[in-house]
């Protein structure tokens, strides 16, 4: 009988001290419990809480050792202490990721393992018990079109048009589409042709462009000057919040007749109207004509006399 007893009392204290060891857990959580996945920000950082669970009868200290997804930097505290019965929630960080480098939506695993390194301050002579725990790392979508419009070879004449070839390129990780684009002319009498709806609501790959040649007339009656162009497109992936614009300007030349009129107006130096300056006096040649009257008109009066 006392053998079984101290059988029975020996058994009892080996899962009491087994309990007090591996009664403790590593898990990558937070006050909502587990986390399936984390999304990188756009520059390639994010914080994983790392939640150490101690519920044995003795307090731990653990190592952590992290390792992250994409070639990132990651940073771990090296030591925990949690007391028994007790939870304490640390941070891993990672950064240093080349989000472009990737498609939107890639995964890749952060893992955290712990190791206990002492129990109740007395370092463990040889550390093996441990406890690991993984999360998906994904890669954020980036919607990043940009817009171009090309300067024109030269002006034109009212009457006449131009053609400006626009650009829509996709320089994020998702394929994406503009939504609008929108073209603005500072000349009312400019038309802008409809070409430009080639660049909308067609989706645009990763990497790749679109453009369309957009036609711009000038009224016949529109006067020489100059006209800003500004064109703007709008990401449709990202909800409207990304946007792209471009400008240029065209330099519009009146109808001919029109410059001949306005250089009249101006003169020869284009400063303004050349005036005319007229006196009542005859002209130079009339005036020996009215000398030579005058002297056959007294030489006949002297022959009457």
């Amino acid at each position: 009988m006392i053998l079984a007893s101290l059988i029975v009392s020996s058994s009892a204290v080996m899962v009491a001290a087994q309990e007090g060891v591996t009664g403790w857990s590593a898990t990558v959580a937070d006050e909502d419990g587990e986390i399936q996945e984390i999304v990188l920000s756009d520059r390639g950082g994010a914080i994983v809480p790392i939640l150490i669970q101690n519920d044995g009868i003795t307090s731990i200290e653990v190592s952590l050792d992290c390792t992250g997804p994409f070639e990132a930097q990651v940073a771990c505290p090296a030591d925990v202490t949690v007391g028994a019965g007790q939870n304490v929630t640390v941070e891993g960080v990672i950064s240093g990721v080349d989000v472009m480098a990737h498609p939107a939506g890639t995964t890749e695993d952060f893992q955290v393992t712990a190791t206990v390194t002492a129990r109740q301050g007395i370092p463990v002579a040889l550390p093996g018990d441990t406890n690991s725990d993984d999360v998906a790392i994904e890669i954020p979508a980036i919607h990043l079109l940009s817009i171009e419009i090309d300067d024109p070879l030269g002006p034109i004449n009212a009457g006449a048009d131009t053609i400006l070839r626009m650009t829509l390129s996709n320089n994020g990780n998702i394929a994406d589409r503009a939504s609008e684009v929108e073209v603005s002319v500072d000349c009312t009498l400019i038309t802008v042709g409809n070409q430009i709806s080639e660049l909308t609501n067609r989706e645009v790959a990763v990497g790749g462009s679109i453009s369309a040649n957009v036609v711009f007339e000038a009224a016949l009656s529109h006067p020489s000057k100059y006209c800003d162009v500004e064109v703007q497109a709008i990401s449709q992936g990202s909800g409207g919040s990304q946007t792209s614009s471009d400008d240029t300007r065209i330099e519009v030349q009146a109808a001919t007749g029109d410059r001949d009129d306005d250089d009249v107006e101006k003169g020869d130096d284009g400063d303004g109207t050349v005036e005319v300056v007229t006196t009542g006096l005859p002209a130079l040649g009339v005036i020996p004509s009215i000398v030579a009257l005058f002297s056959a008109a007294m030489m006949s009066s002297r022959l009457r006399r």
